[in-house]
């Protein structure tokens, strides 16, 4: 018992410092890409009051996403209480969760197949593959998964030990956590089936069928499409789920040319090659052989194929690319145990030499990916490498310089994006708009007439085209487009005053998130659709003050005060605005 306790004890130090050494150079990164938007600029993590609303919200960075995770919420809100906005805290909290999955991957390795070397073999083999790395660097896209992975772990755990309660709870912990923890029954039938040849209790599984009730129930009231099921598709693009299956596994077999972003392309003859090679790998998941050897690669195969469903195309992901190193974190632990299997049929010299050489390969691509995610400039400059034919990394870089203030590299990272195919209209006329701001009215016209021909419907891309057309004294065309708009788009007043709208709440946003720049750029835009509209000429003043220009901020604030007297922001805007200036003039 004492040596196996010892065994135990040095088994999990190992994992510890192993993923300490790997991601330690994490605890310096900043927050990076949509971890802005969902922690450090998401007011409802201000406190933990909140906690209860999560679980009635839905998880989203700037649009609704589908998404329904209230315990990542929960963790994020504890992290803020912890750390305020010290991107330290959140780094140890996924660094700690890394430590925790990878440790109860081994404890259930160790409880289904009772091999301590391959337990531990496995486990470290998953702790530093570089698959995983995008998880533990992204907090926003990367919490979800640890949490989920954690409590599943520990849910199969005590599934395997007979203690249906801890079970039960962990299971639903799980599910909070991400939608992919409700694969994990689908596992206790293979353990039951297959590993411990028992007859399948149906019955057994009914308190599972209680949180899982509970979760969709609470869901459909969070999320505006509730019902995900409907998105499942057999049509379109579901040819491409074998060939992202086994791109999935030729990341994990050869991980050293991961991306950020995946600009993916293939053939049928690609799609049905790969097609074969997933129905090898079901097929093996049926055969039946006796030797325990083989039981480990029945689960491995069937793991990693079961949690692959959700991101291989069969319900669309909303993200810009198809393929995302954190979707297959789950699945990296069935591979994780195939390969291992495989190292620990050599005998125990070779098996450490090639474990040592495996990890110390996997070790030095996670230092060159973790270096990837120390901030936005370094991730979106790597986004834009990997994929260039894409828009979305040049367009990230250009909104990075212009928040800092740097029109050069703005004009230059945007010029780029805006040439690529997959750009969309709306973030052409957004692209315009910077341009018009730096009296670049040559290239913003290009921009607006190149959107008009794939959306002829956006009001504002006329209006643009009218106003630039108007400074050149060009008063005809300017007309034209002004009459084109009128003709294209019926109820033309009542769609500039959604927009005006539209354009407004998301200045304020900006304004919350102190992003200057771009309050200002969407707060013209709503007054260029709707010229007296006063929240937007309200918003304009207290970016105006926030940035030092308390003559510009009083010219605005007066006139929303014409145009509504009774507006109390405005006033209260504009009393503040006077004391400043006051004590302003006042100091030596």
């Amino acid at each position: 018992m004492a040596d196996a306790r010892k065994r135990l004890i040095l088994s999990l130090g190992l994992i510890t410092v192993l993923i300490l050494l790997v991601y330690g150079t994490t605890l310096r990164h900043d927050f990076v890409w949509d971890d802005n938007d969902i922690i450090v600029n998401n007011p409802l993590l201000n406190t933990l009051g909140n906690i209860p609303r999560f679980f009635l919200t839905e998880d989203k960075v700037v649009t609704a996403t589908g998404y329904y995770r209230p315990l990542t919420y929960v963790s994020f809100a504890l992290d803020r209480a912890l750390w305020g906005l010290n991107p330290l805290g959140f780094k140890i909290t996924n660094l700690v969760l890394q430590i925790l999955v990878a440790m109860l991957f081994y404890a259930v390795t160790l409880a289904l197949f009772k091999k301590e070397r391959l337990a531990l073999v496995a486990a470290v083999l998953f702790a530093v593959h570089p698959l995983a790395g995008e998880t533990v660097n992204f907090l926003a896209g990367g919490r979800n998964t640890l949490l989920a992975a954690c409590f599943t772990l520990l849910s199969l755990l005590m599934y395997i030990k007979g203690k249906t309660v801890p079970a039960v709870i962990c299971f639903t912990l799980a599910i909070f956590s991400k939608e992919f923890a409700l694969l994990l029954p689908m596992v206790f039938l293979l353990y039951d089936y297959r590993l411990q040849r028992e007859k399948i209790r149906f019955a057994s599984f009914i308190p599972y069928m209680i949180p899982v009730v509970g979760y969709l129930t609470l869901r459909s009231f969070a999320v505006q499409k509730a019902n995900f099921l409907d998105k499942i598709h057999l049509s379109g693009q579901l040819w491409l789920s074998p060939y992202l299956a086994v791109r999935y596994l030729l990341n994990m077999i050869f991980p050293f040319r991961l991306k950020v972003m995946y600009d993916e392309s293939t053939t049928i003859y690609v799609c049905i090659a790969c097609l074969i090679v997933v129905i090898v790998l079901l097929c093996a998941i049926f055969l039946r052989k006796k030797y325990d050897t083989y039981n480990v690669f029945i689960f491995s195969d069937y793991w990693f194929l079961l949690f692959l469903l959700p991101v291989i195309n069969i319900i669309p992901i909303p993200a810009n690319s198809l393929i995302a190193d954190r979707y297959a974190y789950f699945s990296l632990m069935g591979f994780s145990l195939a390969l291992a299997a495989l190292i620990c049929k050599a005998n125990t010299r070779v098996m450490v030499i090639a474990v040592v050489l495996v990890c110390s390969a996997y070790s030095l691509a996670d230092y060159r990916q973790n270096r990837i995610w120390k901030n936005d400039a370094t991730f979106f400059a790597q986004m834009a490498k990997d994929a260039p034919e894409m828009f979305i990394g040049y367009r990230n870089l250009a909104l990075y310089y212009y928040d800092k203030g740097d029109i050069t590299n703005t004009e230059h990272f945007l010029g780029i994006a805006c040439s690529k195919p997959d750009i969309p209209p709306s973030y052409l006329v957004g692209a315009a708009t910077i341009f018009m701001e730096s009296n670049k009215a040559d290239k913003a016209s290009a921009l607006l007439l190149k959107s008009l021909e794939q959306d002829p419907a956006n009001p504002e891309t006329y209006l643009l085209l009218k106003m630039i057309y108007e400074r050149e004294g060009n008063k005809a065309l300017a007309d034209s487009y002004l009459a084109k708009a009128r003709k294209a788009i019926p109820h033309l007043e009542i769609e500039l005053g959604r927009m005006a709208e539209d354009f407004c709440h998301e200045g304020e946003r900006f304004i919350a998130e102190r992003k200057y720049a771009h309050a200002a750029n969407i707060l013209r835009r709503a007054l260029l659709v709707k010229p007296d509209f006063v929240p937007a000429i309200v918003a304009l003043g207290r970016v105006k003050y926030e940035q030092g220009d308390f003559l510009n901020a009083t010219k605005y604030l007066e006139r929303a005060i014409t145009l509504d007297p009774a507006n109390a922001s405005a006033q209260r805007s504009l009393s503040l605005l006077r004391q400043k200036q006051g004590e302003t003039k006042g100091t030596p």
